[in-house]
């Protein structure tokens, strides 16, 4: 992974002016020492793409520093009935096998065993181009051993992870910078503990649609918001693409808490019903820069979670201005982070 910087400040020692000159000579007007050329004493503007400084980071030192600082708890992959992998392992002798499979060492164990048991173990025979008479054991058909293995199935550890969001009129470019955020270290972690990890993106306004990568981040859209939408559309994905007995899924869900009144039951009715906390191993709500609490898709979440209508693997994160009457698009850039982070911490906590 690498980080464009746009220049690393080399250190640097500059002299003072001691009225002798520029260097070796005596200098003339319009020399610059130890400070970059004032406006205007440029040579004009360019036309090449600025390459600036890449510094690579290994993706274990953000994992560790996931794991450290952010001090996210380990994944618990539930149980799965899918064996992706054989592992051939070679466990026992057997009289019969193929010549390939023949052990040496165990066949002429057999073969001696056998002349002991015979009292012929200092026969000697004459080789051809031996001048004396010499021990020889040879193996017939019934001292040869042959290894035996064994299929061992390994299961598999497969997780998918669903990204949906709200693309209606009301989630600005703000907002979704915000989703950029959280999605990457999301799936960043998650990775970690699953061999094989899947990645869909779906968005919604009034309707809902399966996008790439790209679009998910850039779509943009100035139609109603029904939240319900995108939970069926995914939860006909785990009926036949990703059933959840082949898989550990993972559903993210980012809004900024408006949703059409009377959608958010049926919305709620929909994740009790097609999402069983023995079928899906975390969903997780984030609502960001809602302008009121009351009557949000969190609200309503938290609510029906509280009751025990929903299940514990059903998680909920806020992000927002501390003032509720503030400009959520003039949030403090610590404060923006630090939140973003104590989101991240909220949604994969698995409590016990």
């Amino acid at each position: 992974m690498t980080i464009p910087v746009p220049q690393i400040d080399i250190p640097r020692i500059v002299f003072g002016d001691n009225g002798e000159g520029v260097g070796r000579g005596p200098g003339k007007e319009g020399d610059v020492i130890g400070r970059d050329p004032q406006p205007g004493q440029g040579t004009g503007g360019g036309t090449d793409e600025g390459e600036g400084i890449r510094i690579t980071l290994d993706l274990e030192d953000v994992l560790k520093f996931m794991e450290d600082e952010l001090k996210l708890p380990f994944m618990k992959p539930k149980p799965s009935q899918t064996f992706e992998e054989k592992k051939v392992r070679y466990n026992n002798i057997s009289r019969v096998g193929l010549n390939s499979l023949r052990h040496v060492r165990r066949t002429m164990k057999e073969a001696i065993k056998r002349r002991a048991m015979c009292e012929s173990l200092d026969e000697t025979v004459m080789i051809p181009g031996c001048d004396v008479p010499m021990n020889v054991i040879t193996p017939i058909k019934g001292d040869f051993r042959y290894r035996q293995w064994k299929e061992e199935h390994i299961p598999a550890s497969n997780a998918v992870i669903f990204f949906c969001r709200d693309c209606s009129g009301s989630m600005s470019d703000y907002h979704c910078d915000i989703v950029s955020d959280m999605c990457w270290w999301l799936d960043c972690w998650i990775k970690k503990f699953y061999k094989r990890l899947d990645r869909c993106y779906y968005v919604h306004d009034s309707r809902a649609l399966e996008v790439n990568e790209e679009e998910f981040y850039s779509t943009r859209a100035m139609g109603g918001t029904i939240c319900s939408t995108v939970f069926e559309m995914v939860a006909d994905q785990l009926e036949n693409r990703y059933p959840p007995d082949k898989y550990n899924i993972y559903l993210f869900y980012f809004t900024d808490g408006d949703n059409y009144t009377e959608d958010n039951q049926k919305m709620i009715k929909v994740i009790k019903e097609k999402y069983p906390q023995e079928n899906v191993n975390l969903i997780g709500l984030t609502q960001i820069c809602a302008y009121n609490y009351s009557g949000s898709v969190k609200q309503y979440v938290d609510n029906a979670v509280k009751s025990g209508e929903l299940g514990s693997n059903i998680k909920t994160a806020s992000i927002g201005p501390n003032d509720p009457n503030s400009d959520p698009s003039r949030m403090d850039e610590e404060d923006r982070n630090q939140q973003i982070i104590g989101a991240i911490k909220k949604l994969l906590t698995q409590e016990d």
